[in-house]
């Protein structure tokens, strides 16, 4: 199962950042016109979509790029414009500076091989090292048609919660077989790639520095590299261990909520949004594990990265959210989720007593265990 369309990434060399062009030269089957293949990437800020007329199976691209980068390519029969997060017929490719590569497939293009590219090799490598994880992932994707249904009886909500511990656990080991390649292959330019993408929405810098640091001079040096470094440095600042940042942020009464009124208290900042659905499971499951405290031991904030007040009040009327709900409606650029280093929901910060971030992203049982722990229950 591929977990990699949400990055449209790019690795690196050590060069400066200057564009040089790379070739794609692919053949699928007899596919004809109007069928066109469209390519997508990132590289240095720079966004490239574009696409490829095909005649008799053939299409070709000529691209800049400024080091290794992962495309994707899909193909549209109608030749009308395709979306990457759509399309079903898709492809990743590494694609480099100076390259040509040859794309040989049936008239699927996700069933391509390829040559010409050593980090598609690389890739290649990767991908069969995770097979097996991909391949636990996959069977709890069959299985989430039958649980996670709109069911919020005690029993539904328990299937629920058992699902999303069995789906952390497949996501833990798949984290696990990510580190061992990262580690025994560093010298791969994908590394970065897969680093940025092991690292997750927040970077914990005790863990990632190390890995950053072991790769190879080349991947750090580059433009991809020293960006991805500012990242790892801007993450201590709200990492575990530092002093919670204080914010005051409306509720939707239009009180202003603020965090050192909460002092001597444990706090969970639940960053969510009501387009999120995988926020509003993560509310009902956080209900079920805040339900043995009150309010005099723990305080549930919820920092909403909505831009819509009447759908982000709706949410908290149909989720039955309970803690304080805040947001500025600025959507991403939410001024608390910003001062916490939060690009993407849902996400947490468990705050001490003391006012101090003890955890950040813990959910289910190993959230359930962290309270008990520092609350005493």
């Amino acid at each position: 199962m591929n977990r990699c369309l949400t990055v449209l990434a790019a690795c690196c060399m050590a060069m400066p950042a200057m564009s040089q062009s790379f070739q794609i030269k692919g053949k699928l089957g007899r596919l004809k016109a109007p069928a066109k293949v469209y390519i997508g990437y990132t590289y240095d800020g720079k966004t490239v979509y574009d696409s490829a007329d095909v005649e008799n199976g053939n299409f070709a691209f000529d691209k800049p790029v400024a080091y290794p980068t992962n495309a994707l390519l899909t193909v549209s029969r109608s030749g009308e414009p395709q979306t990457f997060f759509n399309a079903s017929d898709i492809a990743h490719l590494y694609v480099e500076p100076g390259s040509i590569v040859w794309v040989t497939s049936d008239e699927s293009i996700a069933n391509f091989t390829s040559n010409g590219s050593k980090s598609q090799d690389d890739y290649d490598v990767y991908l069969k090292f995770m097979e097996d994880a991909e391949e636990k992932l996959s069977l709890l994707t069959a299985e989430s048609s039958n649980t996670l249904q709109n069911d919020v009886t005690d029993k539904g909500l328990a299937a629920k919660r058992a699902y999303m511990e069995h789906f952390r656990a497949a996501m833990a080991y798949r984290k696990q077989r990510m580190k061992e390649f990262i580690q025994q292959h560093n010298d791969m330019y994908i590394n970065l790639d897969l680093l940025e993408e092991y690292a997750g929405n927040f970077v914990d810098f005790r863990e990632i520095e190390p890995m950053f640091n072991a790769l190879n001079e080349k991947t750090r040096a580059s433009s991809k590299g020293k960006a991805f470094e500012k990242k790892i440095q801007a993450s201590k600042r709200t990492a575990i261990g530092a002093p919670a940042p204080d914010f005051g942020q409306k509720d939707s009464d239009g009180n202003r909520i603020t965090l050192s009124s909460f002092k001597g208290k444990v706090v969970i900042l639940n960053f969510w949004a009501s387009w999120s659905a995988t926020s509003r499971m993560d509310n009902q499951e956080l209900k079920q594990i805040v339900k043995p405290y009150n309010q005099k031991d723990l305080v549930v904030i919820n920092v909403s990265l909505d831009e819509r007040k009447e759908q982000w009040l709706q949410a908290i009327a149909d989720d039955k959210m309970s803690g304080y709900n805040v947001s500025d409606l600025k959507f991403l650029r939410n001024e608390v989720a910003e001062l916490y280093n939060i690009n993407a929901v849902p996400q947490n910060v468990l705050i001490d007593a003391s006012g101090n971030i003890v955890a950040r992203n813990i959910k289910g049982t190993q959230l359930s265990e962290k309270l008990a722990g520092i609350i005493g229950k």
